[in-house]
């Protein structure tokens, strides 16, 4: 195994050279990032990196490490001093990111189109942006929302827990069902600040109200009329069967309440499949925790809220490796072994063969994901895209509280998205 960089973006390090060999051969340097938990980046990346290497002796591969929460302060600096990795494991709604949207390389014409078909439509439609031709981002995990709810709190309250709730109707019946029958909760919103789940979680409303983004491609709201009313009108209706002190809660805190039946259902992400196999084991399926499709404004639509990170090269010099690498990081059994170490839901029909994924609450995730009309993060055309999320949040979360009617937040909400907007111009 090549040596491994284990802080990254200090003066020393050159990424995305070229280095000659002994003999007449060339060989090409790239380095490749995946944030997150360092022994769960190394479980599947450093074996992978060391066969990718062996199938591919013209290029060396350097693995940097570092934590979501590190890369996110440093990311800026890293591309303005030109020390960002040639490989990075990106989010979808930051590709006109002010800080790295120079940088990135259209991959379009490095990869085949056998590799572009083996990615559902769908999920390519979620991670365009309109912005942008060609594609300047890989889609690997791909994450939806679900609705998980605890079997033993519906008992309790006299719901059947083999019947989830479907619509906004149902939605609203079984909270209001949970919190006077059962004493606990009917339904736990994450409404934390700074972590951008709440402009998600309301966000998913407005998705199936309009049928449509959260912002449009000029980065303006498309949420400000009658359809998103009804939306920010629903979720006004659910608040009396919520949790106390919603902006103390994100979705870490909520999931141990619904586990251990202090609160009736969340709407969440595959996350949370691992604070609930800890406690009942794999087979969530034969557990109290129910994991179904997220509700329906109607009955029959297929509308939901979905977030994704994937790969983007960074460097044109080292683009056919970058994107030999991206391809083999892609493949089936590369793909499957990341899933696996971080928990995401299958992307490729073929990981239901692994022992770990043969559970149906997997598939609801998986079924979301091919079928249904994703909208997702927030930003994707602005050179600002968490500006956003922390506009909206503050409307959202007087919403929350109680503090703006449904009406008023939705014309502060329309306001904030089209003053960051303006700040771009």
């Amino acid at each position: 195994m090549k040596k491994i960089i284990c802080a990254i973006l200090t003066g020393g390090i050159l990424a995305g050279s070229m280095v000659l060999g002994c003999g007449a051969s060339e060989t090409t340097k790239i380095t490749v990032l995946r944030p997150g938990d360092q022994e769960k980046v190394a479980s599947f990346l450093e074996p992978a990196v060391e066969q990718f290497e062996a199938e591919n002796p013209d290029i060396e591969v350097e693995i940097m490490y570092e934590s979501w929460a590190g890369w996110i302060q440093k990311y800026p600096t890293s591309f303005e001093a030109g020390t960002q990795p040639d490989v990075v494991f990106w989010w979808d709604n930051k590709l006109n990111d002010s800080s790295a949207h120079d940088c990135l390389v259209n991959l379009e014409n490095h990869l085949d189109e056998e590799f572009f078909a083996q990615i559902p439509d769908s999920v390519w439609n979620l991670v365009k942006a309109d912005s942008m031709e060609g594609i300047y981002y890989v889609p690997s995990s791909v994450d939806s929302f679900a609705l998980c709810y605890n079997k033993d709190v519906f008992e309790t309250a006299g719901l059947d827990p083999e019947n989830p709730p479907e619509t906004w109707e149902e939605l609203l019946g079984a909270a209001k069902t949970i919190t006077e029958n059962a004493g606990v909760p009917g339904l736990g919103i994450p409404a934390i600040t700074g972590s951008e789940v709440l402009e998600e979680f309301i966000g998913l409303f407005i998705n199936q109200a309009t049928n449509a983004p959260v912002l449009d491609e000029n980065s303006m709201p498309l949420f400000e009329n009658e359809a998103g009313l009804e939306a920010l009108q629903f979720v006004e209706q659910l608040l009396p069967y919520i949790q106390e002190s919603p902006t103390e809660y994100g979705r870490g805190e909520l999931r141990p309440l619904l586990r251990d039946g202090q609160i009736g259902m969340i709407i969440d992400g595959p996350w949370a499949v691992a604070a609930f196999t800890g406690a009942y084991g794999e087979n969530l399926d034969e557990s109290p925790i129910g994991v179904a499709a997220v509700p329906q404004k109607e009955e029959g639509e297929t509308v939901v809220w979905a977030g994704t990170n994937g790969w983007v090269a960074t460097r044109e010099e080292t683009a056919e490796a970058s994107a030999k690498l991206i391809e083999f990081l892609m493949s089936p059994e590369i793909l499957e072994s990341h899933h696996l170490a971080y928990g995401s839901a299958p992307l490729y029909e073929s990981e239901f063969e692994n022992e770990a994924f043969q559970y149906d609450y997997w598939r609801v995730f998986y079924d979301e994901t091919q079928d249904y009309t994703l909208y997702g993060m927030i930003g994707a055309d602005s050179p600002t895209p968490a500006a956003y999320y922390t506009a909206l949040e503050e409307v959202w979360q007087q919403l929350v509280l109680g503090q703006l009617g449904a009406e008023d937040a939705l014309a502060a909400a329309a306001d904030a998205a089209e003053s960051v907007t303006a700040r771009n111009q």
